[in-house]
């Protein structure tokens, strides 16, 4: 018993230790802006763990290895989808098959049937908190266990003495939890520190907004006036009109810069009403028409909530999220095309779909939106999303992007659903 003890607390330390390199792929991921390619390399370390486990097991019976490697298989599955699971699946099958002996049927039986289970729970895990995770992925791994003892048994005749059977089956979930819980500190971790490196950034921005905007625009009004002056003397040439009138348009460019920093780097406001969703969906549409007609883009509106949706949010910031969001697709289709805006409801969220036909982004232009200084567009400051995104998201929303090169780019907001009480 002992033996057996000191077998599986080995196995224990082998299953979570590639488990603590897994920080090491969100640090790259987040420099190299491979965030959506996480999973890819984090699919690695379950990997590791499952061959490592494979290596040192115990055995009692000969043909049959007993280990703890259905932890990394189930928790790899639940946390990292269906793509994954078959690829740790596979990984352990092919293992086993190497291996040899009668339980390779037996292994290959449960890892088949657990799918059942990974397809009734999987998306409830992905919307569970830790207690629920830690539940869902007991039973799992319990199943399997307990799917392998009982298979050994009426297949092979291979009895384990109830002692072993209560021991391989505490080590087993004492390690899923475990696991599960180091999974989620590191995750969290994660995600605290890249939020702590956005907060410093924008708050650099802000800082600064709010120390020189004020300056700068009191100049830049003062030679606008001037310039309209000078455009209004008959007497001068066509040369030097086109030369103030150019000086006259990079200024209010420079105002528009201006006026962007300075609702960044203003708070909030605390004031939020409560606006029909629809009312402000289609007075957005409205102020970016003359500009989609310029660019001969055409704008088509799908709208499928009644005329009572409500949310909460301040009326001119969430207007003006819509416009700069509206904006950029426009100015991402210089040759025309197609703007899609539809606007559904889905229980207790509305989602707002903004397409384009444009040229697209590359993933790593998509984990940048957002930033400041960043724009896929020669003039632009990457302000407009910055200012769009802080507003959706003091709203209690937020922003999925997805687009492909050179076939268009799709913004989705997703916003709370407001209920009168």
């Amino acid at each position: 018993m002992d033996v057996l003890t000191k077998d599986l607390l080995v196995n224990f330390l082998l299953m979570i230790l590639p488990l603590l390199f897994i920080q090491i792929v969100y640090f790259y991921s987040y420099r190299n802006r491979l965030q959506k390619k996480e999973g890819k390399f984090a699919a690695i370390f379950p990997a590791i763990s499952i061959l490592l486990c494979l290596s040192f097991p115990f055995t009692m019976n000969e043909g049959f290895l007993w280990d703890l490697r259905a932890v990394p298989i189930v928790l790899g599955t639940l946390y990292g989808g269906y793509r994954m699971g078959i690829f740790l699946t596979t990984v352990a099958l092919i293992s086993r098959a190497i291996l040899g002996g009668d339980g390779v049927l037996v292994s290959t039986i449960t890892l088949g049937l657990i799918w059942i289970l990974y397809l009734i729970f999987m998306n409830q895990f992905q919307r569970s908190k830790v207690p629920g995770k830690i539940m869902i992925g007991t039973l799992l791994v319990s199943f399997l266990v307990m799917c392998n003892l009982t298979l050994s048994y009426l297949i092979f005749d291979v009895l384990m003495p109830l002692d072993v059977w209560v021991t391989f089956t505490i080590i087993n979930i004492v390690g899923l939890i475990v696991a599960l819980i180091l999974w989620e500190i590191i995750r969290t971790n994660f995600l605290i520190l890249n939020d702590l490196i956005r907060a410093e950034k924008l708050s650099v921005v802000s800082h600064l907004a709010a120390s020189i905007s004020h300056e700068v625009r009191n100049p830049l009004t003062v030679s606008r006036g001037f310039i309209q002056m000078a455009l209004q003397d008959h007497d001068e040439d066509s040369k030097q009109h086109y030369y103030l009138n150019t000086a006259l348009k990079e200024i209010d460019h420079a105002t528009d810069i201006i006026n962007d920093y300075l609702t960044f780097a203003k708070p909030t406001s605390d004031h939020q009403d409560v606006i029909k969703i629809k009312e402000e969906l289609n007075h957005s549409v409205n102020v970016i028409q003359p500009l989609a007609n310029m660019n001969q883009v055409d704008i088509h509106l799908q709208d499928q909530l009644p005329d009572n949706a409500l949310l909460l949010a301040e009326k001119k910031q969430f207007q003006q999220s819509l416009i700069n969001i509206f904006k950029n697709g426009i100015e991402a289709m210089p040759d025309g095309g197609v703007l899609t805006i539809s606007i559904s409801q889905q229980t207790e969220v509305y989602i707002i779909h903004v397409s384009d036909q444009g040229y697209g982004m590359s993933e790593e232009e998509i984990n940048r939106l957002g930033e400041p200084y960043f724009s896929t567009k020669e003039k632009g400051t990457g302000l407009g999303l910055m200012v769009s995104y802080s507003i959706i998201k003091a709203s209690g929303g937020s922003v999925k992007v997805s687009s492909t090169k050179n076939h268009g780019t799709t913004f989705e907001i997703i916003l709370p659903v407001h209920k009168e009480k």
